[in-house]
């Protein structure tokens, strides 16, 4: 693509130079690496694109060893432990909270305890040892942390589709955020 765009910088004499067409289609391909390359160092510094060699790096910078089972999993703990720096506040633990991309967390400090609610959620999140961890370093000592998760009851149900549920479980109805 770049051979292209330095050729019709050139002379139209030079255009038609089978010297010259070799010499730009060769700078073409090595602006085309470059331009790769750079496009792929930009995507490591986003936790969101960031490839498993920036992971190692921020790994490293950080002194700390991701434990997640997924890429992903890894990508959150980074960004959760990033974000610990400074002083711990509800707004600091709901920022740790939510980067775990498993939904809305409500954190509410009542009764000097920390109460984490994941809200948009049913059921369990993924990876929450992770996330329990994080918390646990960016909180103070002596506050307990209390977590909250939602489950579906009979009633959250819609009525009339039994046949539908009867191929699941109570434990996967009750659980399960897709059902």
């Amino acid at each position: 693509m770049n051979k292209l765009i330095l050729l019709e910088n050139l002379h139209k004499i030079f255009r038609s130079d089978n010297y010259i067409d070799n010499l730009m289609e060769a700078s073409g391909k090595e602006l085309d690496n470059a331009e790769s390359k750079i496009e792929q160092l930009g995507k490591e510094f986003f936790f969101d694109t960031m490839s498993s060699v920036g992971i190692a790096v921020l790994e490293s910078q950080l002194d700390f060893k991701a434990t997640g089972d997924s890429i992903e999993g890894k990508r959150e703990e980074l960004e959760a432990r990033w974000k610990t720096a400074g002083k711990c506040d509800l707004e600091l633990l709901k920022v740790i909270a939510n980067s775990w991309r498993n939904g809305e967390v409500s954190v509410l400090f009542t009764n000097a305890v920390i109460e984490i609610t994941f809200v948009s959620i049913i059921g369990i999140p993924n990876n929450v040892e992770a996330l329990k961890r994080s918390l646990e370093e960016a909180k103070p000592a002596h506050l307990p942390i209390n977590f909250t998760f939602r489950y579906r009851t009979w009633g959250m149900l819609p009525p009339k589709q039994w046949e539908y549920y009867k191929q699941y479980t109570w434990g996967q109805i009750l659980k399960q955020e897709v059902i």
